[in-house]
């Protein structure tokens, strides 16, 4: 049976060697074939022409001025010409009915792609400034440094979540509470249209959206690396490669 091709929409910025494997180790050991996709907003029809699905994986902030607001000092580094392609990639995936998977910065580029917006900074909003976070990415260097030598995981910020039924997350974790790993430092705000939260912190920062209807679903924390804690979370990349199949060419 041929390997379904999953297009990763993937940083060229910070990860190293962790580009290439990170969230391509799962969806290959789940039956995918994984791609990089070229930064390239004249390219996108051509590569959805050949894809199964597409992956929005992690990385830098957007710009805000794509949701409409002026960036804030607390705002970390920016992708521009990767949020270019992304904001056009996403929904010209969701027009072809593609099955489409986020990532932490990739569940906030779906929202901001659907019309919504994004809280900038958690310390920015007074019920969130407790939020588990790592400033600096300190915690998460080690965890990529961890993940490419297949070597014990270090401690890092966590949290638990509370997940909606039904819903295509409780249904691949077959569970409705979890314990997540929390590396962000941004929160989703004004939902995007047709999306609603299918996960929440006990604070209340949305974990997890879908799209009802169709094979999407966005997740805040790092799901590549969560897998590696509890076996569970390669379930959700089980799915997702099911559905790359499902709606194979």
């Amino acid at each position: 049976m041929r390997r379904p091709l999953i297009g990763v929409s993937a940083s060229l910025h910070d990860f190293g060697d962790y580009g290439g494997v990170g969230i391509q180790r799962p969806l290959f050991e789940a039956g995918a074939m994984p791609v990089m996709l070229p930064q390239l907003p004249e390219g996108i029809d051509a590569a959805l022409e050949l894809l199964d699905a597409v992956v929005l994986a992690p990385g830098r902030d957007i710009d805000p001025v794509r949701y409409g607001q002026r960036p804030d000092p607390l705002l970390a580094p920016t992708e521009p010409q990767r949020d270019e392609v992304e904001l056009a990639l996403a929904p010209a995936a969701l027009e072809r009915g593609l099955p489409v998977l986020g990532v932490c910065r990739g569940m906030q580029v779906l929202n901001v792609a659907l019309g919504g917006t994004l809280v900038q900074d958690l310390r920015l909003a007074e019920r969130w400034r407790e939020h588990p976070s790592d400033p600096g990415w300190g915690a998460w260097k080690l965890m990529e440094a961890s993940a490419l030598n297949r070597e014990t995981i270090p401690a890092h910020p966590r949290h638990e979540i509370a997940i909606s039924e039904p819903s295509i997350l409780a249904s691949a974790l077959g569970t409705t509470e979890v314990t997540v790993n929390s590396f962000h430092h941004q929160a989703l705000d004004q939902l995007g249209d047709g999306l609603r939260p299918t996960a929440v912190a006990p604070d209340g920062v949305v974990e997890a959206i879908e799209l009802d209807g169709q094979p999407v679903l966005g997740v805040q924390w790092e799901l590549q690396e969560e897998r590696r804690i509890d076996p569970r979370f390669q379930a959700v990349f089980d799915w997702f490669v099911r559905a790359a199949r499902d709606n194979g060419r």
